[in-house]
């Protein structure tokens, strides 16, 4: 064999074996890229019906969307863009339907902010006539951005004349055989001198009907009805105000309105053994909802059962003056509410076992501040409520040391002075299906004059009152079968129940099928199955037409039919008509703030000029290092099976092998 072909081997085999214990050393292998990120235009499209109700509809739903999309093509050449519409929620991709009856522009701030923080945003484009009625205030909800704000001034604001009926208030539940007011307001632009007439409708037929007139450009008209609630069930009632001659908007003119007419009220009795004028403001509070049948009492002329009545409030009771035992209160199912004060016989009350006890060598009291319990969930609180409690005079609470069990729910601490203690001074106890609730001091009517004098109302206190008598009156729902259903949803929302079952032994089950079928106005029927969760049973039933609907609920467990009934209503959503004039003040302001520009949708073109001559819209250049694992390089791979092979085969053809 020539001695270069050993040689030629030789070196194949020494390059192989070198290139494979090289790459036993795990090499790896720098690479720098550079990556270039356009800069990211986001633009918005107020997608709400307000937008195209205007005089120029026929432009924003034939001609606007097609100039919008040669506009976004030309931004497309420069720049990466991302369309999104909005009104209800914020959807993408682009929507110009303009038939969403509600508009969130603050959502789409905070959309952006959280889904593009880290992108190379050029600019924020959005496109609307500036009307918002959810959500917050879109300039304040814009203060964190930090690019700039471009906005299309859509709509029109010129004033025209137009009837608004903007709010109407009332009471969702009444009580058989009450009168219920209808408080119906009224704006009118561009209507001095006009008449019209306002009615209220049941099933089309005229109930009451009232002539107004207007005087200035702008006016406010307050129009009071007073029905009767004569049948009970859920009633439709329609608010139509006549439109005057050559009003623009007439979708504005009407309003509906639901009232549910109950005929059971839920009975409370106020008992106490000596006058006070706590008695007298509690009274007042509770007379303020028409969903209680109050009765005031000295506790020796009541004689009735306790469990008659769904709660019994006894004030500064048991007290120093009393005879006649409380154990028929205790004893009954009914909740009851302790008022303490100077006339409370505290040994007496620590005998009735009510879950608190006071222990003191004597009857000596103290001033306590209320100081809301932040952990409080038994119901809500409401921010305005709590801080007008926050500034009321201190109460005259027993002194002593308190002990109450494990169990109860502290609504107010005792605060003196600067300190807040762990004293109750509103507390409830819910023990084996009975609730009770207890004041630890007297001289509430106080609370109700500061309020008074505060906000020149007795809202916050009426509040209060309620809420605790509402929470200690409402009975637990101890059947085998539950239905949990909202009785009011708006025209966008979807329909939604909950369901749960029970076995004899209180224990929760869902094998069995629940079926449900829910009937309208016109008795069409619409039959659905309840879905099942771990225990319990869930039913999106989806959307349906405002109307007002009832339901039928039943399931078979063994030989036992349950079944629940009730009903629910869907309110017209009219926000977007109340109000088509735009609000191009605050686009400007938006646009200002964020070194933008507010354009009209004719100038479009421009708007690509101005964007593309931005010094600080801009590419950016990223350098990506990485590196990489040679045993995995596929040229490697090759150089090493060439080397071995060629090898192979000068040993194969030389006969060595």
């Amino acid at each position: 064999m020539p001695q270069w072909l050993v040689l030629a081997m030789a070196f194949l085999r020494f390059a192989s074996v070198t290139i494979l214990s090289f790459l036993l050393l795990s090499p790896l292998l720098k690479k720098s890229t550079e990556i270039i990120e356009k800069p990211l235009i986001l633009f918005a499209q107020d997608n709400s019906l307000s937008v195209a109700m205007t005089k120029d509809s026929l432009y924003y739903r034939k001609e606007y969307p097609v100039d919008l999309e040669n506009f976004i093509d030309k931004l497309r050449k420069k720049y990466e863009v991302v369309t999104y519409s909005f009104g209800e929620k914020i959807n993408n991709p682009l929507r110009t339907s303009f038939n969403e009856k509600t508009t969130d522009i603050s959502d789409v701030f905070s959309e952006f902010i959280t889904r593009y923080s880290n992108r190379n945003i050029g600019s924020i484009i959005i496109s609307s006539d500036g009307i918002y009625n959810k959500g917050s205030n879109p300039f304040y909800a814009a203060r964190n951005l930090a690019f700039p704000v471009y906005t299309i001034a859509l709509g029109d604001t010129l004033l025209v004349k137009d009837i608004i009926l903007k709010k109407v208030i009332y009471n969702r539940t009444v009580f058989l055989g009450d009168k219920f007011p209808l408080e119906i307001q009224i704006n009118a632009d561009k209507c001095n001198g006009e008449k019209s007439e306002v009615s209220v409708l049941r099933n089309n037929q005229v109930l009451q009907r009232k002539t107004i007139s207007f005087t200035g450009d702008k006016a406010f008209r307050k129009v009071n009805f007073f029905l009767d609630a004569n049948e009970k069930g859920i009633h439709h009632y329609s608010v139509i105000i006549d439109p005057v001659e050559k009003e623009v908007n007439k979708f504005n003119n009407n309003f509906e309105v639901f009232v549910e007419v109950r005929d059971v009220k839920q009975k409370i009795a106020l008992l106490y053994q000596a006058p006070h004028p706590d008695i007298s403001a509690m009274r007042t509070a509770i007379e303020t909802t028409m969903k209680y049948d109050l009765e005031v009492k000295k506790i020796n002329e009541f004689t009735d059962q306790p469990d008659k009545y769904d709660l019994i409030i006894l004030y500064q009771l048991p007290s120093l003056q009393e005879i006649s035992s409380l154990s028929r209160f205790i004893s009954s199912t009914t909740s009851l509410l302790f008022v303490l004060g100077t006339q409370t016989d505290i040994t007496a009350f620590n005998s009735l076992k009510t879950g608190l006890q006071i222990i003191a060598s004597k009857n000596n009291f103290s001033e306590s501040v209320a100081s809301f319990n932040q952990d409080f969930a038994l119901f809500t609180s409401e921010k305005e409520m709590l801080e007008s409690i926050r500034d009321f005079p201190p109460l005259i609470s027993p002194f002593g040391t308190y002990q109450f069990s494990p169990v109860s729910e502290i609504l107010f601490y005792q605060k003196m002075g600067n300190v807040i203690s762990e004293t109750p001074l509103v507390m409830f106890v819910h023990n084996q299906g009975k609730k009770n609730g207890i004041i630890a001091g007297e001289n509430i009517w106080k609370w109700r004059l500061t309020n008074y004098f505060q906000k020149g109302n007795h809202d916050a206190f009426n509040e209060l009152v309620n809420k605790v008598v509402q929470y200690l009156s409402v009975k637990e729902d101890k059947s085998l079968f539950r239905v949990k259903c909202n009785d009011r949803f708006q025209e966008n929302e979807t329909v939604s129940l909950e369901a749960e079952l029970y076995n004899e032994s209180y224990e929760m089950i869902n094998q069995p099928d629940v079926n449900l079928t829910i009937l309208d106005e016109q008795n069409k029927s619409f039959p659905f199955l309840f879905g099942k969760s771990e225990k319990s049973y869930f039913l999106n039933a989806g959307a349906f037409p405002v109307g007002k609907y009832t339901y039928s609920a039943s399931v078979k467990v063994g030989k036992n039919m349950y079944r629940k009934i009730g009903a629910f209503v869907i309110n017209q959503m009219n926000l977007e008509t109340i109000n088509l004039i735009a609000d191009h003040n605050l686009l400007f302001l938006l646009a200002k703030e964020h070194g933008g520009e507010m354009i009209y949708p004719e100038n479009l073109n421009e708007l690509v000029d101005r964007i593309t001559s931005r010094e600080d819209v801009k590419p950016v250049v990223y350098t990506q290092k990485r590196f990489s694992d040679l045993v995995g390089n596929l040229w490697i791979f090759l150089v090493i099976l060439v080397l071995l092979t060629a090898e192979w085969f000068i040993r194969k053809r030389n006969g060595i092998y």
